[in-house]
C-alpha cells in the first residue's frame, strides 16, 4: 500500500499549478470594474480631471493585462512544442497541399 501512496504523490506533484487562473481572473475583474467606473465618469464628461485619472488608470491595468495575461504569445510559445508529424500520423490534424491560387500570391 505505501507503493500506492507513493505513486500517487508523484503523480500528482506532476500537475501544473492553476494558480495562475486565480491570478488572471482577478485581474480580469479589477479591470473590468476600472472599465465601468470609467465609462460611468465619461457619462459626466470627458473633459473632467477625474474622468482622465481613471481613464489614465484603466489604461495601466489594460497594459499590465496584456503583458501578463496575452495567451497569443503564450499559445505561440506552446505550438512550438508540438510535433504536427506526430498529429498526422495520430490523425489528429490534416495536411492541406497548398492551392493554384495560393501561389500565385507568391
Amino acid at each position: 500500500m505505501p507503493l500506492i501512496a507513493i505513486a500517487l504523490a508523484s503523480a500528482l506533484s506532476a500537475l501544473p499549478d492553476i494558480g495562475w487562473e486565480r491570478e488572471r481572473a482577478e485581474d480580469a475583474h479589477q479591470l473590468m470594474l476600472c472599465q465601468i467606473h470609467r465609462d460611468q465618469l465619461a457619462d459626466r464628461g470627458k473633459q473632467s480631471q477625474t474622468y482622465q485619472q481613471a481613464k489614465a488608470v484603466c489604461d495601466l491595468l489594460a497594459r499590465e493585462y496584456k503583458q501578463n495575461w496575452d495567451f497569443d504569445a503564450h499559445d505561440a510559445l506552446a505550438a512550438e512544442a508540438v510535433d504536427f508529424f506526430d498529429l498526422l500520423q495520430r490523425g489528429e490534424a490534416t495536411a492541406v497541399p497548398p492551392r493554384k491560387s495560393d501561389h500565385a500570391l507568391e
